[in-house]
């Protein structure tokens, strides 16, 4: 009989331990699903502002190894790159018939030998390309890459 009880007594503690393990991790993965599930909603919110909105990175090369990158930076849907530059840098331009001129941005301006040229990165080929147009007439789409080279003429 005694024997038959310390039996009893020892599965009755395991059972016990077994309990106590499971609640723990009961407890545990219920708050990592109420913080995830926290994170979720405040992520839902973040992309509700975005309405009527993209999200564009942008590289300024100053020509002197530093480079200053913006990315997931915020611009209104049908954004020029001069009005996305404008957003994230000061830009000094004078405005032509043809279009806008870019003088300078962050402070550093162009001269007779000097100025400020962008590029478009292409993902399929892995490169840098040459900008097409102005940058008042380049309509930006959602994740461009887009780059300010202050180069040499």
């Amino acid at each position: 009989m005694a024997k038959e009880r310390s039996g009893w007594i020892w599965v009755s503690a395991a059972l016990l331990c077994a309990l106590v393990v499971s609640s723990y991790f009961n407890l545990y993965y219920f708050g990592e699903h109420t913080k995830y599930q926290e994170r979720y909603q405040d992520s839902l919110k973040e992309l509700a502002k975005y309405k009527g909105y993209m999200l564009v990175n942008m590289l300024i090369d100053y020509g002197n190894e530093t480079r200053v990158w913006h990315n997931n930076s915020v611009v209104p849907i049908g954004a020029t790159l001069f009005n996305a530059t404008r957003i994230v840098a000061e830009v000094g331009y004078t405005k032509y018939e043809f279009g806008i001129f870019i003088t300078s941005i962050n402070g550093v301006s162009g001269d007779k030998n000097h100025g400020w040229l962008w590029n478009l990165w292409n993902s399929t080929k892995g490169q840098w390309e040459f900008g097409p147009v102005g940058a008042e007439a380049f309509i930006l789409k959602d994740g461009d890459t887009i780059s300010w080279v202050y180069s040499t003429w």
